[in-house]
């Protein structure tokens, strides 16, 4: 079987020069996305800052803590892509703004040490109480 991109690196970049090319910094996607009101770095930020921020992360250069914090509670709901006049794609371009931040250290490194308690308490949601004695 032939993987369907053999060239990742030159698929994001052609992909990131897309996005580049096509993106007007409108904001429609940030304003349409449903996790800003969790990125707290973002609160109060223009919707088109946001985009240029992104942007700035997606090329590796300067970007923001209002973006970054953006990037970060970006969980790909898709509902930027309806938005977006353009067809730019806003959720893989925060995906790839998101690999690129990670690779440049403008993100921080995730501290995990509290997700298997937050696993077990969302777990006790869908079991049983025996479930949970025996499981948890």
């Amino acid at each position: 079987m032939v993987a369907r991109h053999e060239d990742w690196s030159a698929l994001r970049a052609s992909e990131t020069a897309r996005m580049l090319d096509a993106c007007t910094q409108c904001g429609a996607c940030a304003e349409a996305c449903p996790m800003l009101p969790y990125a707290p770095a973002a609160a109060g930020a223009a919707a088109p800052d946001l985009v240029r921020g992104v942007l700035g992360a997606l090329t590796g250069g300067p970007s923001d803590p209002a973006a970054l914090g953006w990037i970060a509670a970006c969980t790909r709901t898709g509902s930027c892509n309806a938005a977006c006049p353009h067809g730019v794609n806003p959720m893989l371009m925060l995906r790839l703004a998101k690999w690129r931040a990670n690779e440049t250290g403008a993100l921080p490194k995730r501290d995990a040490s509290e997700t298997m308690s937050r696993v077990k308490v969302f777990a006790r949601l869908g079991f049983t109480e025996e479930e949970q004695r025996e499981w948890l």
